[in-house]
């Protein structure tokens, strides 16, 4: 009895630990074979179209939402602190390095995994338990090209757009608030912006999309096509796949910006 107390430490509605990082490494297997139909050229265009609308498009409105909101509460943060300093000619500099490098990557990465990735999630589990995927099998359809990789090339086109469009509205939020909060007038902030603008920083964000990318579909699908039991277990699943990606994506992005701005 004591044994079987200390082995069941996670709440009974949590599944345990090794079933979990069983699934993670269930997520490098699909990741890898994901790439070899993607360089064979097995992935069907069409399910490709369908998936960068899901995961890009329909999740545009969230991930503005979110960035322009980010940029204004960094604007209001700060915007009054360094007009007092005389420093509001670096306002625009540091909401634009910040969106770029931070805010972009990281928010849009959970808008996208809270909406896109939950779905997938979800969708894959019910397909599990349902034998779909072994119907697929059945048709001589590898369920990972059709399920998994369409999904990745989606994120691969999707990731770093939003990533260009939400720091862009991040930083336009930021400028709204400057000049209203801290009265600095639009043409000071925009040439600050334009003097902490970096190409580098451009591309380390881009770098960033891509890599959350792989990231985010290789943990949805996985927790999706891991599922087993009923639906009881596809709702474990699904907000399993979203606090791995959540902490994920934290981590990740704390580990790129060692390498790439430490290092």
């Amino acid at each position: 009895m004591e044994v079987q107390k200390i082995k069941n430490t996670l709440p009974n509605n949590i599944p345990e630990l090794k079933h979990q990082f069983n699934t993670l490494g269930l997520s490098i297997i699909l990741l890898l074979k994901s790439y070899l139909g993607i360089f064979s050229f097995k992935i069907p265009p069409k399910q490709i179209l369908e998936e960068i609308v899901m995961i890009g498009f329909n999740t545009l409105p969230m991930v503005l939402l979110i960035t322009t909101f980010s940029g204004m509460v960094i604007s209001l943060e700060t915007a009054n602190w360094l007009e007092k300093y005389g420093a509001r000619e670096s306002v625009g500099a540091l909401i634009c390095i910040t969106s770029i490098v931070e805010i972009a990557p990281i928010f849009v990465s959970f808008a996208i995994g809270a909406q896109a990735g939950t779905a997938i999630t979800a969708e894959l589990g019910h397909m599990q338990i349902t034998e779909q995927i072994s119907a697929m099998r059945l048709s001589k359809v590898n369920p990972i090209n059709y399920l998994v990789a369409t999904r990745l090339i989606a994120a691969f086109y999707s990731l770093p757009l939003a990533i260009i469009i939400g720091a862009f509205f991040s930083i336009m939020g930021g400028m709204l608030v400057a000049n209203l909060q801290a009265h600095i007038e639009y043409s000071v902030y925009i040439d600050s912006v334009w003097r902490g603008l970096r190409l580098k920083d451009i591309f380390y964000s881009l770098i960033k999309g891509i890599i959350l990318a792989n990231y985010l579909i290789a943990i949805h699908t996985a927790f999706g096509l891991g599922t087993r039991g009923g639906a009881k277990e596809v709702g474990q699943m699904t907000s399993l796949s979203t606090i791995w990606l959540a902490s994920g994506i934290v981590c990740i992005d704390a580990f790129l910006d060692y390498f790439m701005y430490v290092l």
